[in-house]
């Protein structure tokens, strides 16, 4: 399938939007139904948002929340609801009245593996119960590929069936009235109404490639189809990624951006498209922000014109898509922009090379923060999402990375981070344990540092002292044997780049973590996943 990095990274690496604003908090201890544990539900941090008691992160295992004490320091949990979707997280939308988050998991599928939606839950008690749906997709019809759904006034509007969740993910959801809105690539962008008992996912028409209007009531049917396959058979504006609503409709996709104006009494939607012949800065939008300082809408949109991400431009507008200005920065030092927030005039850029912020409203001049912390060193010099909040009247500044949460209270002078991970110190029993983190270990898309993703092989180790640690396949043949670990507090932990003596990657699998300590020999399992 083309752009097939793409998609990979999008299981991975995503870019979403968020609602940045200033935020008072306090230490609200809220109850979120007894589902609740401590700490990060995942170590990569792809969105940091509000809701009316904590800060929510979404994140590669599910959502994690932050709560801060009466010395406004974070602490950190996790929710883990069975109504909530499987997976990781590709979206999460909060507003006053209604959280929502989409589900995704890679599955192994000919011979590789594959992203797939596992469905949106939806809360609108502040998470404390939730409710939920499967991911759409289609019957298969009785005759050819196709299904023909009604839209407005009209019938038989043609649409591709999709029926099958591979490829199918929700990576980006909002709401408008009592509609919950999906752009889910595969799946294009439907919606249903949360507030029916049992509610039915619609799919939305989307004006084809070569259409600038697709105007409700209008829809020639003789001639349109909604298929989200490549030209010239379909057409990449129906491959759906990003969605923001504000008084329009706004979705990214391959080809451009549509403005969409809903009719409220009808529900329907008459469309306005761009690409780069309006002035777009690239075609695939996988991100639209709004930043209400300016009345601009940007769009972060990557270039996939190759076959590995590149750098890219961004684009914004300030008349409602009339006009496109180009903002070339990130392009030109080699950048590629995960997740845009706001802070009055200030902007902050969360990029491949870090996280970067505006000379108050200076398009032309980005400042580079250093996100270090000499405790916690990182193993990716990534950022995928930041946000800006007031706690307790104190500032703080917070930015996610594949590799855990950095935070600073003096505006990025210094940092501390936070990283999970499952602790091999058992008090009780004093145990020696060992644990890989993350485990599956996808190689190309994990704490990547100069060429190489990296697993962390943890274990207790007092004294810091006496120990060997050899990887095998599932053969039991040697693999590599790892030297020089470092240590945090009681614990030591072993660096793996997934590769073998001759420093070659190793194939799909499962693999065993060997290690002797003080003359005791213990184990544990890895599964490493390349693409």
């Amino acid at each position: 399938m083309k752009y097939n990095f793409l998609i990979y990274l999008f299981i991975f690496n995503i870019f979403f939007p968020s609602v940045i604003e200033y935020y008072n908090y306090s230490n609200s201890s809220y109850d979120y139904g007894g589902s609740t544990e401590e700490d990060l539900n995942s170590n990569a941090i792809y969105e940091i948002t509000q809701s009316q008691n904590s800060l929510w992160l979404r994140t590669g295992g599910g959502i994690s929340f932050i709560d801060f004490d009466i010395n406004s320091k974070p602490l950190f949990y996790s929710l883990n609801n069975s109504n909530l979707p499987e997976g990781g997280s590709p979206a999460l939308y909060i507003d006053d009245n209604i959280m929502v988050v989409s589900g995704s998991k890679a599955i192994y599928d000919n011979g590789r593996y594959r992203p797939m939606g596992t469905g949106i839950s939806w809360s609108t008690d502040n998470g404390v119960t939730w409710s939920y749906i499967d991911q759409s997709i289609d019957v298969n019809p009785e005759e050819g590929v196709y299904k023909y759904v009604n839209w407005g006034d009209q019938d038989s509007i043609k649409f591709k069936a999709i029926t099958t969740q591979i490829y199918n993910v929700s990576y980006d959801i909002s709401v408008f009235g009592n509609f919950i809105y999906a752009t889910s690539f595969a799946g294009g962008i439907r919606r249903f109404d949360y507030t029916q008992n049992e509610p039915i996912w619609e799919s939305i028409p989307l004006p084809m490639d070569t259409q600038d209007y697709l105007i409700c009531n209008e829809i020639n049917s003789e001639t349109y189809s909604y298929d989200p396959v490549d030209p010239p058979i379909g057409s990449d504006n129906h491959k759906a990624f990003s969605i923001f609503i504000d008084d329009n409709i706004w979705v990214g996709t391959g080809d451009g951006i549509n403005k969409g104006i809903i009719n409220q009494e009808t529900n329907c939607i008459d469309w306005r498209h761009y690409n780069e012949d309006d002035g777009l800065g690239d075609r695939w939008v996988i991100g639209i922000k709004k930043q209400n300082e300016y009345n601009r809408i940007w769009a972060v949109s990557w270039d996939p014109s190759l076959n590995t991400p590149i750098a890219h431009n961004l684009s914004y507008s300030e008349n409602s898509g009339d006009e496109w200005y180009i903002i070339s920065f990130f392009k030109d030092i080699s950048a590629i922009v995960y997740d845009l927030n706001f802070v009055d005039n200030m902007l902050y850029a969360s990029t491949s090379l870090g996280l970067y912020k505006t000379d108050n409203d200076n398009l032309d001049l980005w400042l580079p923060y250093n996100i270090y912390d000499p405790e916690q060193p990182l193993l990716s010099e990534v950022s995928y999402a930041s946000n800006h909040y007031l706690v307790n009247l104190e500032s703080i500044l917070l930015s996610g990375s594949p590799d855990g949460i950095f935070y600073s209270y003096n505006d990025g002078f210094s940092w501390t981070m936070h990283r999970s991970w499952n602790s091999t110190i058992e008090s009780e029993k004093d145990e020696k344990r060992l644990s890989a983190y993350p485990n599956p270990f996808y190689i190309d898309n994990q704490n990547q540092y100069n060429d190489n993703g990296y697993v962390r092989i943890i274990f207790y180790n007092q004294s810091h002292v006496n120990s060997d640690l050899d990887i095998y396949n599932f053969n039991m043949d040697h693999i590599i044997s790892l030297e020089n670990p470092s240590f945090l507090n009681d614990e030591d932990q072993y660096l793996w780049n997934g590769r073998n003596k001759f420093n070659e990657e190793v194939a799909n699998g499962v693999y065993f973590c060997r290690l002797i300590l003080d003359g005791e020999v213990y184990w544990t399992k890895l599964m490493v996943i390349n693409s």
